[in-house]
């Protein structure tokens, strides 16, 4: 394995929070795919709520 390559699997066994060295890459990209979703629908909502909710006086 390149140095490279252990990098990679360093960083996305650190963004899941999970040993990725055993995991097949489609199962990998399908988990890294449903975290980026999760983290742009958490922020869509955090900026929702900033327009909607009126400022408290």
């Amino acid at each position: 394995m390149s140095e490279y390559e252990e990098i990679l699997m360093c960083k996305t066994s650190f963004i899941l929070g999970k040993d990725t060295s055993q995991i097949k890459l489609n199962d990998i990209i399908e988990e890294l795919v449903k975290v980026i979703e999760d983290n742009y629908q958490n922020q869509w909502l955090r900026n929702w709520e900033k327009i909607v909710t009126p400022p408290s006086f």
